[in-house]
């Protein structure tokens, strides 16, 4: 589990964009690798209750600065994945007052804003209720109990395999009592082998999925010495949680991470690459779109100059009205490359569509179709028109 394993989704080929010249090959490529440097590092926030929550107010039209999120872990409960809000159950902090334990937290994601599931992108839909999850938040003055605001805009979530993997840590098995329902496993760093100082006791039982090789292993599999991830839930209550899922080698983690880049990549082939709109030159009717980071690298090679791509408007939740009626195909005139930022894939495109819509307009979001992605009807709770037809 090396930091290239890491950044798999993020790498290009660098075949992609055949039809770029290799200046603009070589920046978007570059582009690409340090916007997930970028984006790493501005998750570096330390996941204890010591520091002072920044209150940086997102700005409507731009990427937030490098280390401006906040911190908060806890489980995922409830969540409305077609508007990508839910709520949380927030890990008790000793920065707490005993009645704010496991007060229910809402988040509404930011149209940039991203999920990982098994090391991998992913939608809110992939995540099980019950996961316990890393997240990075911004603060919203109209949320909060009393009104007063509240860290609900979301930048992040990610599940504990996803977390661990990206800051280049494991579990060392220390020891295990199939007979009481525990292992004992210290956090051990990858990056220097320093291990924690306090073991950390988990709880298994029947109910436990352990991934070993390229197929289910067994409670009985498991032994001291070896390293794992787990997913965890019943964490924020009584801690530090139960073994939803257990991986036992590197062979298991690489294939459940390959499997939800297949998920999602299948996703965003049906729901089109969401970005804003930079800027709108009417008179040439072009228009400049940056895309969102959080997609696996390799769905951009299906665009090409001089190719029809489709457009949708949406909202900020992502939600397009009715993609068929509504698409808006447009010509490829430029890809290039932009100053990655969090939240940025560092790509840009410039597009002139055949009739410039009311939602292209800056600052609106559109998601992009390729040309050989499937253009078609979604699932009537997904769009926005006529009505959301879910039962209140």
């Amino acid at each position: 589990m090396t930091n290239h394993d890491c950044i798999t989704e993020r790498n290009i080929d660098r075949r992609s964009f055949s039809a770029l010249a290799p200046r603009h090959l070589s920046l978007a490529l570059a582009a690409a690798v340090s916007s997930f440097v970028i984006l790493v590092s501005s998750f570096a926030t330390a996941a204890d209750g010591d520091k002072k929550p920044t209150t940086y107010q997102i700005q409507p039209g731009q990427f937030p600065p490098e280390g401006s999120a906040h911190y908060i872990a806890g489980e995922l409960i409830q969540m409305d994945h077609v508007n990508r809000t839910g709520q949380l159950r927030p890990d008790r902090r000793n920065d707490q007052r005993t009645d704010d334990y496991d007060r229910a937290m809402f988040f509404a994601m930011l149209p940039y804003g991203t999920f990982r599931y098994h090391g991998a992108p992913a939608e809110l839909r992939d995540l099980p209720i019950g996961t316990h999850l890393h997240g990075q938040f911004y603060f919203d003055a109209k949320q909060g109990r009393p009104v007063k605001g509240g860290f609900s805009s979301g930048f992040l979530l990610e599940d504990d395999f996803s977390f661990h993997q990206r800051q280049q840590r494991a579990w060392r098995l220390d020891a295990i009592d199939l007979n009481k329902g525990n292992i004992t496993v210290t956090g051990l760093s990858l990056a220097d082998h320093k291990a924690d100082e306090k073991p950390t006791v988990f709880k298994v039982n029947a109910a436990t999925r352990v991934w070993q090789g390229r197929g289910f292993g067994a409670l009985t599999n498991l032994a001291a010495g070896q390293t794992l991830l787990v997913n965890i839930t019943v964490a924020t209550l009584k801690g530090p949680g139960h073994c939803t899922d257990i991986w036992l080698d590197d062979e298991s983690r690489q294939l459940a991470a390959a499997r939800q880049t297949e998920v999602h990549r299948a996703h965003q082939k049906t729901h089109g690459l969401a970005g804003w709109i930079n800027t709108v030159d009417n008179e040439k009717s072009h228009l400049t779109i940056t895309l969102f980071g959080g997609f696996n690298a390799a769905l951009t090679n299906d665009f090409k100059l001089k190719s029809r791509v489709a457009a949708l408007v949406a909202e900020d939740s992502l939600r397009a009205y009715d993609q068929i009626n509504d698409r808006m195909y447009c010509e490829v005139l430029e890809i290039r490359s932009v100053p990655a930022a969090p939240g940025s894939s560092g790509l840009q495109f410039v597009i002139k569509p055949e009739n410039l819509l009311e939602g292209f307009r800056p600052r609106r979001i559109l998601r992009l179709l390729a040309a050989n992605w499937p253009l078609d009807d979604l699932p009537w709770e997904e769009m926005l028109w006529p009505a959301d037809n879910r039962v209140k």
